[in-house]
C-alpha cells in the first residue's frame, strides 16, 4: 500500500511540474492570465455569463481568447471569441475533450460509448489507438 501511495505522489508531482512548465513556456496557448480571483465586484474580472455562454474576464479587462486557462486548477479552453468550449476541440494538430461544464478531460474516460485515453496535458493519446 505504501508503494502505491509513493507512485501516486510521484505521478501527481510529475503532472504538476509538466503543467507548470507549460504555463511558463513562451509561445504556447497555455500562457495567459486566466486564473479566477475572488472579488466582490463580479463585473471586474472572473467568470462572466453571457447569452452565448461563459467567458473569463482577465483583471486588465480583456477576455481569454483562443487559449487554455486554469481556474482553481481546472483547465478550460476558450475559443477565438472568448467563450468556454465543450465537447471535442482540435487545437493545432491535437484533439481534446471538454465536459459539459467545460473542464478538460484527462486520463482514461468514456466519451459517449467509446473509450479514450487523454494525457495529463489533456491531449488525446493517438498512439493508444494505433
Amino acid at each position: 500500500m505504501r508503494t502505491l501511495w509513493k507512485k501516486l505522489a510521484a505521478y501527481g508531482t510529475c503532472c504538476m511540474l509538466f503543467i507548470g512548465a507549460m504555463t511558463c513556456m513562451s509561445g504556447t496557448p497555455v500562457q495567459m492570465e486566466a486564473y479566477a480571483q475572488t472579488n466582490s465586484d463580479a463585473s471586474a474580472f472572473g467568470w462572466q455569463k453571457e447569452l452565448d455562454g461563459w467567458r473569463l474576464k482577465n483583471s486588465d479587462g480583456s477576455y481569454a481568447r483562443g487559449c487554455f486557462g486554469a481556474v482553481e486548477n481546472i483547465w478550460y479552453y476558450f475559443d477565438q471569441d472568448g467563450y468556454m468550449v465543450t465537447g471535442w476541440q482540435q487545437v493545432s494538430d491535437d484533439w481534446f475533450y471538454f465536459e459539459a461544464d467545460g473542464h478538460m478531460v484527462t486520463g482514461p474516460t468514456y466519451v459517449g460509448q467509446a473509450y479514450y485515453y487523454f494525457e495529463s496535458s489533456g491531449k488525446l493519446n493517438k498512439s493508444f489507438y494505433e
